[in-house]
């Protein structure tokens, strides 16, 4: 099979909302703003796009009259397209054509052009290659188009239709109507969708389409055994429904160039989203969702997160945390979801800012999605190390609730000795049924696995090389870059553990000798920091992290995301306290009751 071209890049010349408007595209793409930014313009100008590549996969070009004079080009049914063909012009100006031009890693590019009131063409451009016939359109454009439909419910007694409806159905608003259709005609990837819905809903199971016969016209059924008990899926609920359809337009569209979702909160519940996201990432195509959903953009990866403004002339690719603030305040995002989530689970897992990002992403990799998706339980941020703040918050939560509250506590170790650690979690576990004082500097030193930095690197470059078609060869060098910061940070994080155990010391014995005290702290450090391993649990993570970063920008332009790291992981690379930690939350979550 050939290699999938990539969208690049999307200009918009007096369509819809955007007079002028150009965004730049990755692997994945979260689209927000608030309401009337533009989010759905783009998605509706690939949905028109993905109907125009159909039409030019299946049947010939003919000369058209675009921006420039007669080409080759084919022309759009807009009405056949679930987009309001009366506000295709800017302000509704139709005294100027509109046009919409999409790039390709290939460098090859498609443009939608609009002249007048339901009238679009698609205009393809190969270099000069001429694209008349199917054929040729298929070798130089390798873009198709996926994405999720309105959905709603299944029908009650589904006929049994041939397969040019079921496959229809995959890109319009019957695909609810044909759910099983699609099951029964295009079968494969059905294993791996029964996987998905046994993962992410416990508890339930789904079989493939079965035909019945006894009706005048034969339909099909489709049971969902529920704890083995078996049932239609028209009797499941609505939530369940909807979940199975999404699934199943996912795996339709593993080997599409790009997959398109709008908004999936309107359908989907906040743990649903999260694990809707998990398995986007490992799906195969780039991915372009619009979203309002705090749930998904908390969980997302910072520079995936794209500000559109109409009012701009390009979409903001956000570079530093510290913007998301600025973006959940233009989507007016006050409402703090914690408590609900409280108030069902009755149990809460309190961590130092936002490290359960990173334990979510681990969690996944071991196979806890339970834990990954925050399920059973709500996660609380505490500012920095604060086991008093904690202690007070379970209070508060349990006299607002007026009920008892099962608690969890996982702290970063900072500089502290393992000895104090150990009293820090034993007091903790004075109002906490689960205390962790993890044995790392903080959470990023998880990520500090050379052989999956290396392989995350590659991997963005090969991606790099897909979408420009430059190729450069990567060396690995994640275990110098922290190697050399290591050494370079030995003197700090020598006078911060000693500073650190001084202070311990002296509030334990107030009259031990300070040169007693270093003695011991001394010879502490040099026996962690004579081990690889552990001297990399020691470093500041973070800065250890951007250090790696700014190497790989030097040398090659390109860096790694926490997601990208773990996902580069393989099992055995996993840090063991992390996989302990992991266990230990499931074992929490499972035997807690409040």
């Amino acid at each position: 099979m050939s290699e999938l071209d990539h969208f690049v890049r999307v200009d918009f010349q007096r369509f819809k909302a955007f007079e002028t408007f150009s965004i730049e595209l990755r692997p994945f793409n979260i689209l927000v703003g608030p309401n009337n930014a533009g989010k759905s313009t783009i998605l509706a100008a690939f949905r028109i796009l993905a109907a125009a590549i159909r039409r030019a996969e299946s049947r010939k070009a003919e000369i058209i009259q675009g921006p420039n004079g007669a080409v080759h080009g084919h022309k759009i049914d807009l009405a056949a397209i679930s987009v309001a063909e009366e506000n295709l012009f800017f302000n509704y100006h139709e005294d100027q054509a509109a046009s919409i031009r999409f790039r390709l890693s290939s460098k090859n590019t498609l443009t939608l052009y609009f002249p007048e009131r339901q009238v679009c063409y698609l205009i393809p451009d190969a270099q000069g290659r001429t694209c008349s016939s199917p054929s040729s359109f298929k070798a130089n454009f390798r873009c198709s188009i996926g994405f999720v439909p309105i959905l709603g419910p299944v029908e009650h007694h589904e006929i049994l239709y041939d397969k040019e409806a079921a496959r229809l159905a995959l890109f319009n608003y019957a695909a609810a109507r044909n759910f099983r259709n699609i099951w029964h005609h295009y079968p494969e990837g059905f294993t791996e969708f029964s996987e998905l819905i046994r993962r992410t809903w416990p508890g339930m199971d789904i079989l493939q389409p079965e035909i019945d016969t006894s009706h005048d016209r034969a339909r099909l059924h489709m049971w969902c055994p529920e704890n083995r008990k078996p049932r239609e899926i028209f009797w499941a609920g609505f939530g369940f429904q909807v979940w199975c359809q999404m699934l199943t337009h996912v795996i339709q569209s593993r080997k599409v160039s790009l997959f398109l979702i709008d908004e999936p909160d309107i359908y989907l519940h906040s743990d649903l989203q999260r694990q809707l996201l998990g398995i986007l990432r490992t799906l195969g195509p780039d991915i372009l969702i619009a979203t309002h959903s705090t749930e998904i953009i908390t969980e997302a990866e910072t520079d995936d997160i794209v500000i559109v403004d109409k009012r701009r002339k390009r979409a903001a690719r956000i570079r530093n945390p510290s913007q998301l603030d600025t973006v959940f305040r233009m989507l007016g995002s006050g409402v703090n979801p914690v408590l609900t989530q409280l108030a069902k689970t009755k149990r809460v897992v309190f961590v130092e800012g936002k490290d359960f990002q990173l334990i979510g992403r681990f969690a996944r990799k071991l196979g806890f999605e339970h834990i990954g998706n925050r399920s059973d339980f709500a996660v609380v941020p505490v500012e920095g190390f604060n086991p008093e703040r904690i202690r007070s918050l379970k209070r508060g939560m349990e006299t607002t609730l007026g009920t008892k509250v099962a608690a969890a506590a996982i702290l970063d170790r900072d500089y502290r000795s393992a000895e104090e650690c150990n009293c820090i979690a034993a007091a903790c576990e004075g109002f906490c049924d689960l205390a962790v004082v993890h044995d790392s500097k903080e959470i990023e030193n998880f990520l500090l696995v050379p052989a999956a930095i290396d392989r995350a690197a590659a991997g963005r470059l090969a991606d790099r090389a897909r979408r420009t078609g430059t190729s450069v060869p990567f060396v690995p060098m994640a275990a110098e870059v922290l190697d050399t910061f290591a050494e370079g940070k030995r003197h700090h994080v020598t006078s911060q553990y000693l500073a650190t155990r001084r202070r311990y010391e002296r509030e334990l014995n107030p009259g031990m000798h300070e040169e007693t005290v270093n003695l011991r702290g001394l010879v502490d450090f040099e026996q962690r920091w004579k081990l690889g391993e552990t001297r990399l649990r020691m470093i500041p993570g973070k800065e250890a992290m951007s250090a790696v970063n700014q190497a790989l920008q030097d040398r090659y332009s390109v860096n790694v995301t926490p997601t990208s790291v773990v996902e580069a992981m393989s099992l055995d690379e996993v840090p063991s306290e992390m996989a302990t930690l992991i266990r230990r939350i499931s074992d929490f979550v499972k035997s807690s009751s409040a």
